[in-house]
């Protein structure tokens, strides 16, 4: 009897934080949508992250999809509904995957941040060259992805080398944003591929347009993956308390 009243809970629990997460991502999403050199910046992939790392990534998935594809569907972007009720679930379900599997490990995994650290830096370096290469190209997008990755790259490089001082558990939550965003990032490249192709550009073009439409996409994943881990761990405890009960 009490495992069906613990498991009655369960789901009553799922539901709430789904709604309340969809809700929240719908809210930051019409509040926060911020229009910058062509871009849209906004904190919807936060709040996906911060459910997925928090209650599960499959309830943080389907909050995401349903808040931000109601957002595109009564905010007149119904033909990229379907693109984000799938992505936004993918996201969280990446999260949640990543993180349960390197967090049960407990162990440090300052490999596979130093490896990320080094991609971001990587990034960084050849949004530089193109910079250097394009007099007054430092403006607009690349004024914001060129340190962007830097920061990034370097305290992935630095979590890695102070494992001492960092918890398992904050270095995984960093690991699953950064594969959660990496799963959108793909999935927003092969829409936009598939798109251009429609519309008649051959594949190479259009896989070349598509790689490069995506600042505002690559921005939105930094603010992902520093303000939904932060958030996280300011939240960790007093959630953990709501779940035990």
């Amino acid at each position: 009897m009490s495992e069906i009243k613990s498991t009655r809970h369960q789901k009553i629990l799922n539901i709430t934080f789904i709604g309340v997460f969809a809700a929240l991502s719908y809210i930051v999403l019409a509040v926060l949508f911020i229009p910058f050199a062509n871009m849209y910046i906004h904190f919807g992939n936060l709040v996906v992250v911060l459910a997925a790392l928090l209650v599960g990534g499959w309830q943080g998935g389907l909050a995401g999809s349903v808040g931000m594809g109601l957002f595109d569907m009564l905010n007149g972007h119904i033909d990229s509904a379907p693109k984000t009720f799938l992505l936004k679930f993918l996201i969280g379900l990446t999260v949640g995957i990543v993180f349960s599997l390197l967090s049960s490990r407990k162990k440090f995994p300052s490999t596979a941040l130093l490896i990320s650290g080094i991609i971001s830096l990587l990034i960084s370096a050849s949004l530089l060259t193109y910079i250097i290469a394009h007099t007054g190209a430092y403006k607009g997008k690349s004024a914001i992805l060129f340190p962007l990755f830097l920061v990034i790259g370097v305290l992935l490089i630095v979590f890695s080398v102070l494992k001492n001082k960092f918890s398992s558990k904050t270095a995984s939550a960093i690991i699953a944003a950064c594969a959660g965003m990496a799963v959108n990032l793909i999935g927003e490249t092969l829409w936009k591929v598939v798109t251009y192709a429609l519309a008649g550009s051959s594949l190479s073009a259009a896989f070349i347009s598509a790689a490069l439409g995506q600042a505002s996409t690559l921005i939105n994943a930094g603010i992902a993956i520093i303000g939904g881990v932060a958030l996280f761990k300011a939240l960790e405890k007093p959630f953990n308390k709501i779940l035990s009960k």
